[in-house]
């Protein structure tokens, strides 16, 4: 292990020392938020109360909101074009229309483990620093604003930043001469076609997994992410989450999970391998054991298209179309929910 490695560890673990120092002095109040825990049962209950709502109550309710009855509307015309795009995508299948030809492959990593490795230290310091120096806030200053929602949204900024930062240098070093702009308008449209096939597959995923906890009787969580976004009332609160979530985080993950890692797994194990493999990465750091699945097939397409365009931007746009979506939904419920 070399210096820089050692250096990058120690540091993780002074940080990580002071933290315990802090939080565990007696005089440290309480986190203003409430817990996640309670959020999640507040969350669960308003969205199935709305859910049952009849249809003339339903009906009511947008009515009374004109803007809420607009996204309703476009929501809905969204879901009918998806279905269009569908059915195109899965026609051309079953009538054995031919492929589409690969747009390019990705370039030969000039990078190896040991710089993953340090980008990783690099993340888990800035994660502790930035705990850390949330923790002397709180205790000598004690900011309104800050609570552990904002605590959360302000280490993940940190983390997308440092990550695609890191990761962004990297492959610079690795693709200078092979970016090619104006092959970004077909790699995004090859996968929007992909991510159009894929929908089917993703849902039936999703209904495989509800089925199996409908079996074992447990009530799956709502996802942090949308938690959050459904239960919190500070405008900007919200804009930084929707900022996080539909642009800074797909575009730093993307340039990590496919461009970093996969480009350096491709190139040690195969295409295959380093798909899979960079998928189960992608799906465990969101620490989300129900969504597990959908989340490892969501990075198989990202991947998979990743290496039939050579193209970064692919994997973005439909990471980037995908949370855009999801949260569009969720708006459309949250403002159901607080309609009443």
């Amino acid at each position: 292990m070399k210096r820089s490695e050692i250096l990058l560890l120690t540091a993780i673990a002074l940080a990580w020392g002071a933290q315990a120092v802090w939080v565990h002095a007696p005089s440290i109040p309480e986190t203003r938020a409430s817990s996640w825990k309670e959020q999640e049962k507040k969350t669960r209950s308003e969205i199935r109360r709305t859910m049952e709502t009849d249809r003339s109550k339903l009906e009511a309710k947008l009515r009374a909101n004109p803007s809420l009855w607009w996204r309703f509307q476009g929501l809905m015309f969204g879901l009918v074009l998806m279905g269009v795009g569908v059915l195109i995508q899965w026609g051309r299948l079953l009538f054995r229309a031919a492929p589409e030809p690969p747009l390019g492959s990705p370039a030969p990593a000039t990078w190896g483990f040991r710089q993953i490795f340090r980008l990783v230290l690099g993340i888990l310091l800035v994660i502790q620093c930035s705990i850390l120096f949330q923790i002397i806030l709180f205790r000598l200053v004690h900011p309104p604003w800050l609570d552990r929602r904002v605590g959360a949204l302000i280490d993940t900024l940190l983390v997308d930043a440092v990550a695609a930062a890191g990761a962004g240098w990297l492959l610079f070093r690795g693709r200078i001469g092979r970016w090619d702009p104006s092959k970004i308008p077909a790699a995004v449209g090859a996968a929007l076609r992909s991510y159009l096939f894929a929908v089917p597959l993703l849902v039936g995923v999703l209904l495989a997994v509800a089925a199996v906890l409908n079996l074992l009787k447990i009530e799956p969580p709502p996802q942090p992410i949308f938690t959050m976004y459904l239960s919190e009332e500070r405008t900007s609160v919200v804009r930084v989450l929707l900022l996080l979530a539909v642009v800074a985080g797909p575009i730093a993950e993307e340039i990590f999970f496919r461009g970093l890692l996969y480009g350096w797994l491709r190139q040690r194990i195969g295409i295959r391998n380093g798909l899979v493999i960079s998928a189960l990465f992608f799906a465990l750091l969101h620490m989300d054991a129900v969504a597990f699945f959908p989340i490892l097939g969501l990075g198989l397409l990202f991947g998979w298209v990743y290496e039939r365009t050579g193209s970064l931007a692919a994997p973005m746009a439909i990471h980037i179309f995908h949370n855009g979506g999801m949260l569009f939904v969720a708006s459309v419920v949250k403002s159901l929910v607080t309609q009443g």
